[in-house]
């Protein structure tokens, strides 16, 4: 299973990418969280999420094209805390 996922925020905030990656590991479901490597900070949710989305498709076509299989891929938005 994989979506896009972000979370909605009412506050003038910055943002980043974040990354939630599962796969099947001797039998076992392991995930694993990512922050951007490229560090970007977003100045609005949308354009976070326009590269959230963006990614997401651009990471899940290489993992269907090479069948590379997976359990779960999640990227989105998050808010960035003080």
């Amino acid at each position: 299973m994989a979506h896009l996922a972000t979370e909605r925020a009412i506050t003038n905030s910055m943002f980043k990418l974040f990354a939630v990656m599962c796969f099947l590991v001797n039998g076992a479901i392991e995930c694993t969280g990512y922050d951007d490597s490229e560090k970007k900070i977003y100045q609005t949710l949308s354009e976070c999420e326009q590269d959230a989305q963006y990614r997401f498709y651009g990471l899940t076509d290489i993992f269907i094209r090479y069948q590379q299989p997976y359990e779960q891929i999640v990227i989105g938005c998050e808010e960035i805390k003080d």
